[in-house]
């Protein structure tokens, strides 16, 4: 017969054989028309490493859906979906409610201001949230990357997010960022052109449950054996 001891480490490492978590990273970006090797119409842009995308419109729509995404691993399905949403606002003069808009390059401006890109008297805030899924054990991890595009030799800008500050600066224009929000600020006319995102999964209670009564069992077959 095992001793406690024996029979706790062994129910330890039967949770610590539990399925890992699925990293499901979707990626959205317009690069600011035919100069910066986009197509300059919005379209083409949108992509997720697990399942496909429901659109290519890229960043002129703010809802999306991710479909065909195979969590057997986590106790799903293979035909998994999720729907998130990204949604914007902007300021004028620091304060005032400004109007997002999405440009004929399919990037992210506001309206007014210098040739309808974000300029410095503007910002430019995008939230994402996760709407809706299939699998009850998927998360927002949130952004993982922002991108700003128009910026020339110079011209600087950040991004401001739940981790801190990033720089916007000409060569380096895709910054590492963390969280559900960003912000753009500006010193020098530009826009908003795509982000990174992370979605995680982990396996559903029932699953989990289901493995946790097995690792029981044969925990207490070979007590009793």
């Amino acid at each position: 017969m095992k001793t406690p001891i024996v029979s706790l480490l062994f129910a330890a490492a039967s949770v610590a054989s539990l399925p890992a978590a699925v990293t499901i990273t979707v990626f959205n970006s317009t690069p600011n028309g035919l100069a910066s090797g986009g197509p300059g119409s919005g379209t083409g842009a949108l992509n997720t490493d697990l399942g496909s995308i429901s659109s290519d419109r890229g960043m002129t729509e703010t809802t999306y859906t991710v479909s065909g995404v195979d969590l057997t691993s986590e106790g799903g399905s293979a035909s998994e979906s999720f729907t998130f949403t990204v949604t914007y606002t902007a300021t004028t003069d620091g304060t005032t409610a400004g109007t997002p808009q999405f440009n004929g390059f399919g990037n992210i401006s506001v309206t007014g201001g210098n040739n309808n890109q974000v300029d410095g008297t503007e910002t430019l805030t995008a939230n994402i949230a996760l709407a809706s899924s299939t699998f009850s054990g998927l998360s927002l991890t949130g952004f993982t990357s922002a991108s700003a595009g128009g910026v020339s030799f110079g011209e600087t800008g950040t991004f401001t997010h739940s981790g801190g500050t990033a720089n916007i600066v000409f060569g380096s224009t895709t910054p590492t960022v963390s969280g559900t929000t960003v912000t753009m600020a500006v010193n020098n006319p530009m826009n908003f052109e795509g982000f990174t995102a992370n979605f995680s999964a982990v396996p559903e209670p029932s699953s989990a449950s289901l493995l946790a009564l097995g690792a029981f069992a044969l925990l207490r077959r070979r007590r009793t054996a």
